[in-house]
């Protein structure tokens, strides 16, 4: 078993939000993460948790049970006085993320040729938790090292740029619908059809919209999001690419919790009932994006979706030996090569509207639409600062020649 390491500093000289960005820029090529939470949209919560340079990652792939691989890898606590500790506990914890199409191999539904791995999950980090009430932060790591250079790290990031003014109806640059509008609607109705027939009560059909990055840093999507829609789950996941896959982020919101096994940090050992992984897999295929019965809901929308969910209708957070907290993923912005990605849903029932529906499912995507195009807006404010910045230098040192330029009698 690890010995693990904790150290609590005063938190009121910085932001869980900067700290991160400090902590990301000082560790590139690593994966990292933050959750932070918002109460009724008003409140922040009391913990936000971030984490980085973990020193183990996993993929989940298609075609194995992800949920004995979590299992498997999870191991025992730590024993330190200080394991009972949220840093430490969630220090010893896999973070990550799990695909909707996870409920596929549940319930033995063929899975999608391109789906190559049903989650990626990083362990033993160095974590760092904002406590806003005791105003402190305690950062959990495996070694006095790691703790030491966190704590000087977490403060000396490059300087941040504010975001620019957020407008929650703008929408991205070159945003695509791979799916138009038309045969969306036409989709619903074959939906209902089939809800009609008595084969599902509900069936929940999803759809992509799709803009290219264009140079934008997916960390600003997050933070244009947590102002934009803040949520119970507020969450930003940066994997590293890896030789087994790709570099991904993942930013969203959520207010529907999955899985919370032992939350409070103070609450005693839990006794008996299901571990979070068990707990994990009994919840999976009852989220709010399946569907109802699961089974005939899930079978029909992957009869008419056109590719793979990924993480919407997933799970996103952390699963620990002392307990879990995961967050239904139905907000969340995929950021892979060179595109960001998104999905809504529409809940198909026996008196749905088509076009009605299809309306919804842009509504529902416009705060994670809108926070796109902050992105997109911050990076070409950061492009015409830096022109600015390098014509003046230019300019400075062109009249430095100039001063120094020998003169004729």
């Amino acid at each position: 078993m690890s010995t693990l390491v904790t150290r609590t500093l005063p938190a009121d000289h910085i932001t869980p939000v900067r700290a991160y960005a400090a902590l990301r820029a000082q560790s590139p090529g690593r994966s990292s993460f933050l959750f932070e939470s918002a109460v009724s949209g008003e409140r922040w919560g009391r913990y936000a948790i971030l984490g980085y340079r973990a020193r183990s990652e996993s993929i989940l792939p298609s075609g194995f049970d992800p949920f004995a691989t979590l299992s498997e890898g999870l191991g025992q606590p730590a024993s330190t006085d200080t394991s009972r500790e949220l840093a430490a506990r969630i220090c010893q914890s896999w973070v990550g993320f799990l695909c909707h199409d996870t409920v596929h191999q549940l319930m033995g539904i063929e899975p999608w040729p391109e789906e190559m791995y049903l989650g990626r999950v990083m362990k033993d980090a160095t974590v760092v938790v904002f406590d806003s009430a005791a105003q402190t932060m305690t950062i959990a790591g495996l070694s006095q090292g790691a703790v030491n250079r966190c704590a000087w790290e977490l403060s000396h990031g490059p300087e941040q740029q504010s975001l620019p003014a957020l407008d929650p109806e703008a929408l991205p640059e070159h945003l695509e619908t791979p799916v138009s509008d038309e045969d969306y609607a036409a989709k619903v109705t074959a939906a209902r059809q089939r809800v009609a027939a008595g084969e599902a009560e509900e069936v929940v059909l999803a759809r992509r919209f799709r803009a290219p990055l264009r140079g934008a840093d997916p960390f600003d999507v997050y933070r244009a999001l947590r102002l934009l829609a803040p949520s119970t789950h507020l969450y930003f996941l940066d994997f590293a690419e890896s030789p087994f896959a790709p570099g991904l982020a993942i930013a969203g919101a959520s207010g529907e919790t999955l899985v919370r096994v032992d939350q409070d940090p103070s609450a005693g050992p839990r006794a008996g009932g299901a571990s979070p992984v068990e707990a994990l897999r009994a919840a999976f295929s009852s989220g709010s994006a399946v569907g109802a019965p699961a089974p005939r809901a899930t079978a029909i929308s992957r009869a008419l979706e056109v590719g793979s969910r990924r993480v919407y209708g997933g799970a996103i957070g952390y699963l620990g030996p002392e307990g879990a907290e995961v967050a239904h993923t139905l907000g969340a912005v995929w950021i892979e090569s060179g595109y960001f990605e998104l999905m809504t849903g529409a809940r198909v029932g026996n008196g749905s509207e088509p076009h009605a529906e299809t309306a919804r499912t842009h509504r529902d995507a416009r705060g994670a639409l809108s926070a796109i195009r902050a992105a997109q807006e911050a990076r070409k404010a950061h492009d015409i600062a830096e022109e600015k910045r390098a014509a003046a230098e230019k300019a400075a040192a062109e009249k430095a020649a100039e001063d120094d330029a020998p003169r004729g009698t």
